[in-house]
């Protein structure tokens, strides 16, 4: 259970660091409220987390 929740952190973590490399669009732009920053903290927030969870449970 712990994999598959890791795997799925790691898929949204990945799906932010794309959207904040893609750029604010308008779907998007309210990620972009405050800047670049909070969605980069907030993407490492989430990826790594979520690779330490999957490696461990490998």
């Amino acid at each position: 259970m712990k994999k598959i929740l890791g795997i799925i952190l790691i898929i949204i973590g990945f799906c932010l660091v794309v959207i904040i490399k893609i750029g604010p669009s308008k779907e998007t732009s309210w990620l972009f409220k405050y800047g670049e920053l909070p969605p980069i903290l907030a993407g490492a927030a989430i990826l790594i987390p979520g690779m330490i969870m999957y490696n461990k449970n490998r």
